[in-house]
């Protein structure tokens, strides 16, 4: 999880920079920083890979911020390490800082489980999935379930979630799990594990049996275009072009208009002559596809 920048050269043995200027600095004057691709190759060149292994290391050091900071004032506010020269707290991470009280509680709230979850031996790689998703957001999403139970009850629907979700685990997910997880399972892993699938269960339910919204104008619009457009000889030449996908969408289409005009339609194939015959109420419409025949070795 990020390598230590050697100012003067290539990056070094595992770790990060004691000083977070150095981070910036590792990447150059501000004057000569690429502002395009340097070379037409796939892969990375030398010098690309050097300089994109100090620009992640900058970005990681940000994502990891939250939990040495909150850690940080932690200890700073318990220990009362800014009395000699704050008379507060509050005083110290506002006047020095430019944080609010507000913000810093947050960050004192959240390290705990961060920290527990960097520390879990889950294995199967999860390791990594979290060092690579963990961030304030998702951290802060179980900080009420922390707080309500445990850090252990957090650390088992973290990685219960991270078990089925994977990379796609969002800070919105953390939250609604937290949110649907019962009383009774929180702190006990098999029961966390089970209410996580229930809640990802009603998740995909509901992606499925929601359409997206419609727009009725737009609808219109497309209808009156498509009438236009879609003539006999465009219907022709599309037949030409791909005729099983288009007798398929053309079959689709008239199924969606009569259904919506109260007309009811059957589709009857012959497959040898590749027939197909509309019946409506009311009367008949027989339309043919007459197949060239195949004379006779």
């Amino acid at each position: 999880m990020g390598k230590a920048i050697n100012v003067g050269g290539a990056p070094t043995a595992p770790g990060r920079p004691d000083n977070v200027v150095e981070l910036a600095r590792a990447l150059g004057d501000s004057d000569k920083l690429p502002s395009k691709q340097l070379t037409d190759t796939p892969a990375l060149i030398a010098q690309e890979q050097d300089l994109y292994l100090k620009c992640e290391s900058a970005i990681e050091n940000l994502r990891f911020a939250f939990w040495a900071a909150g850690k940080a004032l932690q200890v700073v506010r318990d220990a009362r390490l800014y009395r000699a020269e704050f008379d507060t707290f509050e005083e110290y991470t506002q006047t020095k800082w430019d944080i609010t009280p507000q913000y810093a509680g947050k960050l004192i709230r959240t390290w705990r489980v961060a920290e527990a979850l960097f520390h879990s031996k889950v294995g199967g790689g999860m390791e990594t999935i979290v060092s690579k998703k963990l961030g304030y957001g998702q951290a802060w999403a179980l900080v009420s379930l922390v707080e309500t139970h445990s850090v252990q009850a957090a650390v088992y629907l973290y990685l219960g979630l991270l078990k089925v979700k994977g990379a796609g685990l969002t800070a919105a997910i953390v939250q609604g799990a937290v949110d649907a997880l019962p009383q009774e399972a929180a702190g006990h892993k098999g029961k966390t594990e089970d209410a996580v699938l229930a809640y990802l269960a009603t998740l995909e339910e509901g992606t499925s049996s929601t359409a997206p919204a419609i727009d009725p104008a737009k609808v219109s619009r497309a209808l009156t275009k498509a009438a236009k457009t879609f003539d006999a000889g465009a219907i022709q030449a599309a037949l030409e072009h791909d005729p099983e996908r288009t007798r398929t969408a053309m079959r689709s289409l008239i199924e969606t208009l009569s259904s919506a005009a109260g007309v009811r339609v059957s589709f009857e194939s012959d497959e040898t002559e590749r027939a197909t015959e509309v019946q409506l109420e009311g009367s008949a419409v027989n339309a043919e596809t007459e197949t060239a025949a195949t004379p006779a070795a």
